[in-house]
């Protein structure tokens, strides 16, 4: 037994030690572009991009003009001419100690280490912070699921960061990759603008196109579960316009004290983001409306049909008054009733009865109840 014991610790060393020399042999290599598969001591294993890398809570870094993709080393590298995008994930304490170290403004470091930020634009001296709301990468039309990243923007650098995987973010990441050129921090300040824009703008015209699929089918008379529907879009609009108004109020507070820096040119076309959000903020003003007035279609139809139920329910009821009447007075079972040993008085009962309904429906039709 003992020998057959160490017999087995022997293969069980053995194989330990086969697998920690067969991961210290196997390297995953960083780089930068889509993910690849490659065998490697006869293994298949996946190269993992420097946005899925651990990249010490890098998600990725840019520099413009030309825009190259970047990893960590940039976060080491000594000041360069070139305008640079660094973004984080602020869950990553790794992270958050290199923002305390980046020589930033106290108030920008504030903002970009808060634990909750809310909407709202600040300018320093010679750069600006500003705190957007977004949509979640994983956005399902959840309204909980919108998120705050903090933007740092500096004439040679931008520096964001946020907590949850954020859909406008990443929509600007892949637009870099694919050839998109941006030269300056003001131009990729834009870019981000109008990513944010246009993932605001889809949900809304989505919802435009969920407000008049419910128009439809109530105008069709097909009320069922649509009163629910139209309550759960009136509550996703609704907190949706608090966050494009935020983004609003942020961007409109910083547009007028932005720095030397910052040429007219890019001051008007900030100018049109702002004029953008302002059209979304009130095409879902409009959505909400349609909404309102859809749930009032259907309380008034609703209320119609309930008339018009209780309507018939009267009538028949007055109908059936006098029947009623007569069976209560026959069913006394007291002597000296009419008819009780005729042997024709069933007859003569229902044709009373049959008398007294005409009777009713005739005064009804002359009192023109129906």
């Amino acid at each position: 037994m003992r020998d057959r014991l160490q017999h087995l610790a022997g293969i069980r060393n053995g194989c330990s030690n086969s697998v920690r020399q067969l991961f210290r042999n196997s390297r995953f290599e960083r780089f930068a572009g889509a993910d690849k598969w490659h065998r490697r001591d006869g293994i298949e294993a996946r190269t993992m991009t420097h946005a899925a890398a651990d990249l010490h809570g890098l998600l990725w870094a840019f520099e413009l003009a030309p825009v190259t993709v970047r990893d960590q080393e940039l976060l080491e590298a000594r000041a360069t001419d070139r305008p640079q995008w660094l973004h984080f994930s602020l869950v990553d304490t790794r992270a958050c100690r290199w923002i305390e170290h980046a020589g930033l403004d106290d108030e920008a470091r504030e903002e970009l280490l808060d634990p909750a930020p809310h909407a709202h634009g600040e300018a320093l001296r010679d750069s600006v912070v500003i705190v957007l709301s977004d949509m979640h990468h994983d956005f399902k039309g959840d309204p909980e699921s919108v998120g705050p990243f903090v933007i740092y923007l500096e004439e040679t650098r931008v520096i964001t960061g946020r907590r949850h995987p954020l859909m406008s973010l990443d929509r600007l990441r892949r637009k870099l990759q694919s050839g998109t050129e941006v030269a300056t921090t003001v131009e990729l300040f834009e870019e981000m603008l109008e990513s944010l824009g246009d993932s605001f703008g889809g949900f809304v015209s989505k919802m435009g196109d969920d407000v008049d699929d419910a128009e439809d089918k109530i105008l069709a008379g097909q009320l069922h579960d649509q009163g629910a529907r139209l309550g759960r879009m009136r509550r996703t609009l609704a907190r949706f316009r608090r966050h494009v108004r935020g983004n609003r109020a942020a961007l409109a507070s910083v547009l007028p004290r932005l720095p030397r820096w910052c040429d007219s040119e890019s001051r008007n076309r900030l100018h049109q983001a702002l004029e953008r959000m302002d059209a979304m903020a009130q095409d879902i003003e409009l959505c909400q409306e349609r909404t309102r007035l859809l749930q009032e279609e259907i309380a008034g139809r609703l209320g119609e049909a309930t008339n018009r139920n209780l309507f018939f329910l009267s009538i028949l009821t007055a109908t059936l008054l006098p029947v009623t009447l007569i069976t209560g007075i026959f069913g006394m079972n007291v002597g000296g009733l009419p008819f009780l040993n005729d042997p024709g008085g069933f007859h003569w009962v229902t044709g009373i009865m049959v008398v007294a309904v005409v009777a009713v429906l005739l005064l009804l039709r002359r009192r023109q109840i129906f």
